[in-house]
């Protein structure tokens, strides 16, 4: 007899706090939404109470449809590139200046290529720049710096700046 009222109050625990649980996973869940809520009031009432400007809205027209432009640049920039040279990186608008907005930077190293090397850094700064595929947008395609570093490959690292 005592099994049986011990089980029974056993399992009227269990269901009283399963129930408890609910409630305050029910509890979580109300708040989380009234949040959600109130962000989307504060967001609908800021979106009526900002206004634009014609230079905002030409930028931002530019940056929605910018990234198929820069996937079909980044596309070319692949296949103009020699084998012996690895690109260390690109960059849109390294400094981070307000005149500079456009302004791409490529980052990379020129393994071997013989004893001219710079030359082949050269071939490679006209070949971005003659692509119409990939200098579009860009008026000034040039070499920014170039470094030859010796060692057991003599490796040439440059930086070309578009513009």
């Amino acid at each position: 007899m005592l099994g049986m009222w011990v089980t029974y109050f056993g399992l009227l625990v269990v269901v009283l706090g399963l129930y408890g649980l609910n409630c305050a996973s029910l509890t979580r869940r109300i708040h989380q939404i009234e949040r959600q809520a109130q962000r989307a009031r504060e967001a609908q009432s800021l979106a009526t109470t900002s206004k634009l400007d014609e230079a905002q809205l030409v930028e931002i027209e530019s940056i929605h449809g910018s990234p198929a432009r820069w996937r079909d640049r980044l596309a070319r920039l692949s296949t103009l590139l020699p084998p012996n040279v690895a690109i260390v990186s690109v960059a849109v608008n390294p400094n981070d200046l307000p005149t500079d907005k456009n302004k791409l930077e490529i980052v990379g190293r020129l393994r071997g290529a013989g004893d001219d090397r710079t030359a082949a850094v050269v071939e490679l700064v006209s070949k971005l720049h003659a692509d119409s595929a990939f200098s579009i947008g860009y008026s000034n395609v040039r070499l920014a710096s170039s470094r030859a570093a010796m060692g057991d490959a003599p490796v040439t690292e440059f930086v070309i700046e578009c513009r």
